[in-house]
């Protein structure tokens, strides 16, 4: 399941060809028009592609066109991508992509928790003070943030709010001429091959600072937790490939030690697998007769006009027994950053009443896409289905707001246990959803 991103291609709608030679793309041995046809609406009034003016379309190309020799992975990934913007502009969608071998494989990794040749840090561009920059101000310095715990980076001795000065030899100045485009420039440079050193210079304060930092191949995990007095606070960071499992262990192992309350933090967790997600949400309740017993309800091949009832296939994700938090008080922390499957446990969690949402309204999205890789490497990553939470709503766009609406005062005052950042105390929302669950 989640998440996504040739050069000739999209001035053909859907240039569909495969390898040039004029027989019809396939994959795994199923056309592209077939997999097409099987994850969306209809489209006009033939579901198929009319293969025989693609094909003429590239041949024209290839005749004609001002430069020859074009090579046949241009015509290839534009087929591939074209249809895909196709009906994205058709259709509004935000999250069917064409992804290339690389990012497709980035994805990969993403699921599986790895980053691969990093030292576990993130780059922001910030204004003066290293703060977060106002609407419609400009950035001035390349920041470091999201120093993950643990890692290369932060056994190295950087830290978060660190200016980024320069990558080895090369000073950030001269790296472009404003803080986003230095940015970008410096992240291929920090990145690398897993054992090889990277030097990075950066300002502390008035002083300046120069640490040597060997790459490494990542596996990160998605559960952390701690005791906060009573409480068991757990922070889901995403819903890779073992979510479910680790945060069974966790609840299981604080409960057991003692806690009798839980807040659960979703915040910045961008979703991932839906079936981490049923896990996650099944910790906490009970089966039932109620709202189908469902987790959620994932509906897919729908008419153009996406109404629910016109859903060709129905998949109910009923709630999995054995929960091991079943009983405890409990609170659920979401922002902005909240998305797709941990919007998916905080509905379940709202609509059975479970316990109350706290922060600010989330993401909205209220899909579910597949990743349907390609001879090529690359991968088409399709919505193909809408979900809804149990009492039948979609939060598609529109989110879920929280039952307690609670604002930080800046993104930095986010407690954490993944990376570094600031004590419990500062967290507001934090503070809001330990008041929730006390007796």
């Amino acid at each position: 399941m989640p998440l996504a991103v040739v050069v000739l291609a999209c001035y053909l709608t859907g240039l569909l060809v495969n390898n040039l030679s004029g027989s019809v793309l396939s994959v795994f041995g199923r056309p592209v028009s077939s997999i097409v046809d099987s994850v969306f609406p209809h489209i006009g009034q033939s579901q198929r592609l009319n293969t025989g003016s693609v094909n003429e379309a590239w041949t024209d190309v290839q005749n004609e066109y001002v430069l020859r020799g074009l090579s046949g992975t241009v015509g290839t990934q534009g087929a591939e991508s074209g249809i895909i913007d196709a009906i994205k502009g058709k259709y509004g969608d935000r999250f069917t992509s064409f992804l290339t071998s690389d990012e497709y494989a980035s994805l990969q990794n993403g699921l599986a928790g790895r980053r691969s040749g990093s030292i576990g840090i993130a780059l922001e561009a910030r204004c003066a003070g290293v703060t977060p920059c106002p609407s419609g101000a400009t950035p001035t310095v390349v920041a470091i943030e999201d120093v993950l715990r643990d890692q290369p980076a932060e056994r190295a001795g950087i830290r978060n709010g660190d200016i980024l000065v320069a990558v080895g030899s090369q000073s950030l100045a001269g790296l472009g001429g404003d803080a986003t485009a230095r940015l970008n420039a410096a992240v291929p440079k920090i990145r690398g091959a897993s054992g090889t050193p990277v030097t990075l210079t950066v300002q502390r304060g008035a002083g300046s600072l120069t640490f040597t930092v060997r790459r490494a191949d990542l596996n990160l995990p998605s559960v952390f937790s701690t005791r906060l007095g009573a409480t068991l606070y757990v922070q889901v960071t995403g819903f890779d490939q073992d979510t479910g499992s680790l945060a069974h262990k966790k609840l299981s192992d604080g409960l057991s030690a003692g806690a009798t309350s839980v807040v659960l933090d979703l915040r910045a967790n961008p979703g991932g697998l839906v079936s981490e997600a049923r896990s996650l949400a099944s910790q906490f309740l009970h089966t039932t007769t109620a709202h189908q017993n469902a987790v959620v309800v994932r509906r897919g091949r729908l008419t153009s006009t996406a109404a629910p009832q016109s859903a060709e296939k129905v998949e109910v994700d009923t709630i999995q027994s054995g929960g091991v938090a079943l009983t405890p008080r409990l609170a659920v922390l979401v922002d902005g950053d909240t998305a797709s499957a941990a919007e998916i446990v905080t509905a379940a969690l709202h609509d059975y009443q479970r316990g109350p949402v706290v922060g600010q309204k989330t993401f909205g999205k209220g899909s579910v896409q597949e990743d349907f890789p390609l001879p090529d490497g690359s991968d088409l990553h399709l919505t193909v289905e809408r979900w809804y939470g149990p009492n039948g709503e979609s939060i598609d766009v529109s989110g879920i707001t929280p039952d307690r609406v609670v604002a930080l005062t800046s993104r930095d005052n986010r407690f954490r246990l993944d990376a570094e950042g600031p004590d419990a105390a500062v967290d507001s929302q934090l503070q809001a959803a330990l008041v929730a669950v006390r007796p």
